[in-house]
């Protein structure tokens, strides 16, 4: 027994190697997850360069304004400026009308309400002809 036989040696380089390869295995799983965590890696690239993410913002904000600009804006001005002056009778009749919305669509809703009610209510005991 003074010389140890060739399989405990190639059962402990074996196991040597099984190990190693568990680690390696386990630090390409690191980086992978690393690479792919998105919120992460944003969040460390703002940290990193602020400066550069708020310019660079801004500069997207103005291109997209200006790429998706609309020309109601003109319209809405020349409306503005051929505004005709209203009546007497017709200003007080809007503003009526403006002011008595909510009391309206409250009512309507009551209405709406009673009418289902009865609808589902009167579902159950319908007369068949």
């Amino acid at each position: 027994m003074a010389h140890p036989t060739e399989k405990p040696k190639q059962l402990a380089e074996l196991i040597r190697q099984a190990e190693a390869s568990r680690l390696e295995l386990t630090a390409a799983h690191a980086r992978i997850r690393r690479s792919l965590d998105l919120p992460a890696r944003i969040k460390a690239s703002v940290a990193g360069a602020p400066s550069k993410w708020l310019g660079g913002s801004l500069v997207a904000g103005l291109a997209s304004g200006l790429l998706f600009r609309t020309g109601k804006h003109k319209a809405t001005r020349r409306a503005e400026k051929e505004k005709k002056p209203r009546g007497l009778f017709l200003g007080l009749a809007l503003t009526l009308l403006t002011l008595s919305k909510p009391a309206l669509k409250i009512y309507a809703t009551k209405l709406l309400k009673d009418y289902l009610a009865g609808r589902i209510a009167g579902a159950g005991r319908r007369k068949p002809y």
